[in-house]
């Protein structure tokens, strides 16, 4: 099944698992910075990522779609695997992640990036689904430390300076 996304065909299985697996350990990474995950910060990743099943660059709809597939209890899983103490959970899951950084280096660069960016996205929207005013001023001391999910090597377009000209 994960060997038929576009894009991935040159990946072993284990590397695309940890690829499916990201979102989940990034929704904990930052949901859970500060402790756990409250249900605002659940209903406002699940509605993201549903939305990304359709709404991304085509190579990704698919992802999406089986990233969306038992989602929760991808998350209850890891939840429950991982550390309870939320600093040493946090360094578990950012060690998990940073794996990810020579697979990302194996997939076509336009499609790391997208992938990259999507992270990154759900990051920091997961930081926002909470607290603040109208969501602003959401992200926490401890979600700000890892909302940028340094331990991933940035990734960007190869041809970002033309999109960027072709949209003026």
């Amino acid at each position: 099944m994960w060997t038929m996304l576009d894009g991935f065909q040159n990946l072993a299985k284990s590397e695309i698992d940890s690829l499916v697996e990201a979102p989940a350990l990034i929704t904990i990474l930052i949901g859970a910075a500060d402790g756990e995950l409250d249900p605002e910060e659940r209903k406002w990743t699940e509605r993201l990522l549903r939305t990304r099943t359709y709404n991304r660059p085509k190579e990704l709809n698919e992802y999406y779609r089986v990233v969306v597939q038992d989602f929760w209890e991808k998350v209850q899983a890891f939840m429950a695997s991982l550390p309870v103490d939320a600093a040493d959970r946090n360094e578990a899951i950012a060690a998990r992640l940073e794996q990810l950084n020579p697979v990302l280096a194996k997939l076509e660069v336009d499609l790391a990036s997208d992938l990259y960016q999507g992270f990154v996205g759900l990051a920091e929207e997961t930081a926002k689904a909470s607290g603040g005013f109208l969501r602003m001023g959401a992200i926490s001391a401890v979600e700000s430390k890892w909302v940028n999910l340094p331990m991933l090597v940035p990734i960007h377009h190869e041809h970002e300076d033309e999109q960027v000209d072709s949209e003026d």
